[in-house]
Order: C-alpha cells, then sequence, then structure tokens
C-alpha cells in the first residue's frame, strides 16, 4: 500500500532498497537517540519543564506529519517556511510527507526535498486511500516526542506551531487549530460549523474547529489514536474519550493560494454518519444494549402507540382510514424488536471480547512500597515464614 523514504546524507542508497539497507547502523544509533531525548523530555514533563525549552535544547524532538493530494504548487513554499520555523524552534526535528495518491508531480517534488534533507521522511500511497488513512501511515513513522499535523495547502501556517507549543504547556496533551476567521468559501464553512456545534455539545468539549488540520500532540497520543474512514475529523473527541487532556488555540487561516480544495458540502451526510460511528465506538462499545436498545424500545413504542390508536380507530368504525396505519404500526413494532435483538448479540460479542482485554486505559501504575507480607503463610498445616522480596513461593 505504501513506499517508505528515509534520506541520509552520508549513506549512498537507492529508494527501491530495503528498509534494512536504508536504515544502517547510524540510523539506528539515531533512533537509539531520539529514544534517549524521548526518555529526558518525558522526565521534563513531568517535573513541569516548558516542552518548548526542551525543544531549543535539543532534549527532545518534533515530527511534522504533512498528508497531501496534488499540492505540488504549494510544496516548495510550505517546505521553506517550514523549516525556517522548526530550525528556531526545534533543532531536532523530521518531517514526514504522506503522499496519497497524487498525479500532479507531487512525490516528484517531494523527492527533490529528500535528496538533500536528511531529516525529510517520505511515505506514498498506490493510490488514493483518504486523510484517515495518510495520517497513520504518517504516526507509525513518528519518532518525536512531540507530533505537529498540519496540511499542505499552507492554509496552516508554520509559523503559529510556537503558539500551539506554549498552549501545550499549560498541562494539554493535545492542542487543535481554531481557525475564527477562515478564508474558505460557504460550502465548507457552513457544515463545518453545523457539525462542530453538534459534536461540541453532544461531547461536553469546549472546542470551536474539531476538524482543523493543524494540531499539535505528545507522542503518547499519536501512538495511541487509532483512526480509519474519515475519523480524523474526530481526533479530538478519540483523544479525550482515552484521557488526554484537549484543549484549543487560535491560530491565523490563510487564503489558499494554490489547487483547490478537496472537500464540500458532501461532508455534511459523511460527517452526520461518522459522528453517529464515533459516538457508538466511543461511549458504548462496551455497552452496545445501551444504544441499540433504546433505539429498538423507541420504535416499538412508536409501533404500539399507532397500533392502539389503529385499534381505537377501528373500533368506533373508521377502519377504512387505518388501512395504511396497521401494516406501518406492524412493522416498527417488529422492527424495533429486530433492532434490539441486534443490541442483544452485540452485547454477547462484548461479553466475549471483555474476556481477551481490558477497555480502560492505564497512564501510571505505582507498586506498593511495602513488599513484605504482614500475615506469615500457612501451607499443608505447617507454619511458613513470609517470603522475602524476589523469593517466589510455590503452589
Amino acid at each position: 500500500m505504501e513506499k517508505v523514504f528515509r534520506f541520509r546524507s552520508n549513506e549512498t542508497t537507492h529508494p527501491d532498497q530495503d528498509d534494512k539497507s536504508i536504515l544502517g547502523s547510524e540510523v539506528q544509533a539515531s533512533r537509539q537517540e531520539i529514544s534517549k531525548m524521548r526518555g529526558l523530555s518525558r522526565q521534563s514533563t513531568s517535573g513541569r519543564e516548558p516542552m518548548a525549552a526542551a525543544l531549543m535544547s535539543g532534549a527532545a524532538s518534533v515530527s511534522v506529519v504533512i498528508p497531501l493530494l496534488n499540492e505540488v504548487d504549494s510544496l516548495p513554499d510550505l517546505y521553506r517556511r517550514l523549516k525556517d520555523s522548526l530550525n528556531e524552534i526545534a533543532p531536532s526535528h523530521e518531517i514526514i510527507f504522506i503522499d496519497d495518491g497524487s498525479k500532479d508531480g507531487s512525490f516528484e517534488k517531494l523527492q527533490e526535498f529528500w535528496k538533500i534533507d536528511a531529516s525529510v521522511c517520505l511515505v506514498r500511497f498506490r493510490r488514493n486511500f483518504g486523510k484517515a488513512a495518510a495520517l497513520s501511515a504518517g504516526f507509525k513513522h513518528v519518532r518525536g516526542d512531540l507530533v505537529v499535523m498540519m496540511d499542505a495547502d499552507l492554509q496552516d501556517q508554520p509559523e503559529q506551531m510556537p503558539k500551539l507549543i506554549a498552549k501545550l504547556d499549560e498541562g494539554y496533551d493535545l492542542v487543535t487549530g481554531w481557525k475564527q476567521k477562515r478564508h474558505d468559501p460557504l460550502n465548507k464553512t457552513l457544515p463545518s460549523k453545523l457539525f462542530n456545534g453538534t459534536v461540541s455539545r453532544y461531547y461536553k468539549l469546549k472546542i470551536h474547529d474539531f476538524n482543523c488540520g493543524f494540531k499539535i500532540m505528545r507522542a503518547e497520543v499519536a501512538a495511541d489514536l487509532r483512526l480509519y474512514g474519515d475519523l480524523h475529523r474526530f481526533i479530538p473527541v478519540l483523544a479525550a474519550e482515552r484521557g488526554f487532556r484537549v484543549t484549543e488555540c487560535s491560530v491565523e487561516h490563510a487564503p489558499r493560494v494554490h489547487g483547490v480544495s478537496k472537500y464540500g458540502a458532501k461532508r455534511l451526510i459523511t460527517g452526520l454518519l461518522d459522528f453517529v460511528a464515533t459516538i457508538l465506538t466511543t461511549r458504548f462499545t462496551q455497552k452496545p444494549m445501551q444504544f441499540f436498545g433504546t433505539i429498538g424500545l423507541s420504535v416499538i413504542a412508536i409501533g404500539i402507540v399507532l397500533l392502539g390508536y389503529a385499534l381505537v380507530e377501528t373500533i368506533i368504525g373508521a377502519s377504512a382510514r387505518m388501512t395504511a396505519v396497521w401494516p406501518v404500526a406492524i412493522m416498527l413494532a417488529l422492527g424495533g424488536i429486530e433492532i434490539a435483538c441486534i443490541g442483544l448479540l452485540a452485547e454477547m460479542i462484548t461479553n466475549q471480547t471483555h474476556r481477551k482485554g481490558h477497555p480502560y486505559f492505564v497512564t501510571e501504575t505505582q507498586q506498593a512500597r511495602d513488599t513484605q507480607p504482614a500475615i506469615a503463610l500457612e501451607r499443608n498445616g505447617n507454619h511458613t515464614e513470609a517470603p522475602t522480596v524476589g523469593t517466589a513461593v510455590k503452589a
């Protein structure tokens, strides 16, 4: 599905070589160094050392993930401005471009950056798989402590990254941009406002722009996200439901200079369907009967009311008007029962799945410091001294 290109200036490799030949011993050492810096960064985060300072000093690194589709004209300016910004705020950085099936020469332009810049990583899809798939592929190649995701059309401005990092340093795990003044046509802004308002009210998140492509998050957030379909619109929701601290920060939104938008008013329909799917997967994964049962009982209730109304009308002699009501009422009642049965089946599947794993997310565990049992063990009627630390007791 994808081909990955990484480049190191002191290696003579060909893009078609396998990953092992491309990632030589120096790259492996680099990864170990980045892992070391990541550990230092997490320690500094727990000690409330600002991430901005850790990035500037080189104790932490940042990965920029950029999905794109047919953006060849925007890429030179994007790369130049992005490198200028990164060199100022994070000397240790990498840029991951994901070409989502471009046909306009975007990948050839990206290869020019790849050949001259050791911090560039390229991922190329065989065809267009969508933004969620592109982000998911990019997150798999992230090696930094901080992850920035942004679009390639330059409506997200790289110079705004310090603003998002400063907001993250207030104690958050993910910060999403808020385009207060948008430079988009009405067929994009109107569905977006309706979508954002609905999602915000349901999940009680004070976020005005869930689908903003400009976000910054800690590496553990990106590693924990499971994106497919169009779930990239719900990244703040998915992160918040997993216990991460989420907020927003206003950013400047530039008008599109090159290319055309890949989205339109049709997102209103797909967004509604994705919203229902997100509700089901985030709130009812462990209790599907509550979701399907509520819908089923509501439909059954409507069917019963219609049946009662039709019965009363038939008794008083208005059966001619009830010819079409009877079948509708019966279909609603039976349909509600079927929906409730689907909920029962889903509950049984969930029960079996629950035995194989846990539906919660542990962020930290601190074991008890007192490892010496207070009561001696009794085995076979014989008194046995309490085991010392590191001693196993056989059953």
